[in-house]
């Protein structure tokens, strides 16, 4: 959405009472969106695309793509929901194939941090069958929006009343800014999915306190052109806070 403000007398217009708006907004969680189409506005914070540059040892992953690379200590520390690393670079890789439905890729190393001071190598495109040409290079500008989850979020379902209240006044359809898509990257809030999004709250059994939505992005599929594919990189809470980036999954799906 664009602001609280807006997202309200939108809503008001709609005839949603007031206490129904008051718990969308309740759940609202800041979100970065990272995209060249900011860059009269926003504050420039990283590349999409691109070559990966890496510490010598730090291998790219056989299948996944460079995506975009963030520049922590450029993004406002407000950005986004997350406690992210507040230096150095984080780098997200996700695959262009067809998933075939819904995967979930573990110890993909899809997330790389590389800390401040760091010597890197800039690394070429390996020379296999796995891998497409490097996304075109273009710099990102970071502004944050609040999110709101929609009816299939975790942070609706395991709820009844606010499940009923979503439902009955479709309190996400007046959220009515359209996220930007092109070449960007979303940094946290919540998943927008043309199925229904990924999983990420914590259940009794989990000991690392839930799944956290780190980014998103949607990306062309060069060998199903047709296709659009939507990937998810999301971490274990206790593993994000202690800067465990190579414990975080990659989940990909694809839509027509």
């Amino acid at each position: 959405m664009h602001s609280h403000q807006t997202y309200r007398e939108a809503a008001r217009a709609k005839g949603v009472p007031e206490h129904a708006i008051d718990l969308a907004l309740s759940l609202a969680l800041p979100q970065a969106e990272l995209s060249p189409a900011h860059a009269d506005t926003g504050v420039p914070v990283g590349r999409y695309g691109g070559l990966p540059a890496l510490p010598e040892g730090v291998e790219w992953d056989s299948g996944l793509d460079l995506v975009a690379t963030v520049d922590c200590a450029a993004l406002p520390a407000d950005a986004c929901d997350l406690a992210l690393p507040r230096d150095g670079h984080l780098l997200f890789f996700a695959s262009r194939t067809d998933p075939d439905g819904f995967a979930l890729l573990d110890d993909s190393r899809s997330v790389i941090h590389v800390p401040a001071g760091t010597p890197t190598t800039e690394r070429p495109v390996p020379d296999d069958e796995e891998h497409f040409p490097a996304l075109e290079s273009r710099p990102l500008y970071a502004r944050t929006f609040p999110c709101l989850p929609d009816t299939a979020d975790d942070a609706v379902l395991p709820h009844p009343e606010v499940r009923r209240l979503f439902d009955e006044y479709r309190l996400q359809d007046h959220d009515q800014r359209l996220p930007q898509w092109d070449d960007t990257l979303h940094l946290g809030g919540y998943a927008y999915s043309p199925q229904d999004p990924p999983i990420m709250g914590s259940s009794p059994e989990d000991e690392k306190g839930g799944w956290a939505l780190l980014a998103q992005a949607q990306l062309d599929m060069p060998d199903d052109p047709d296709f659009t594919a939507c990937v998810f990189w999301i971490i274990q809470r206790d593993e994000l806070a202690a800067g465990n980036f190579a414990a975080a999954g990659l989940v990909s799906i694809s839509y027509h």
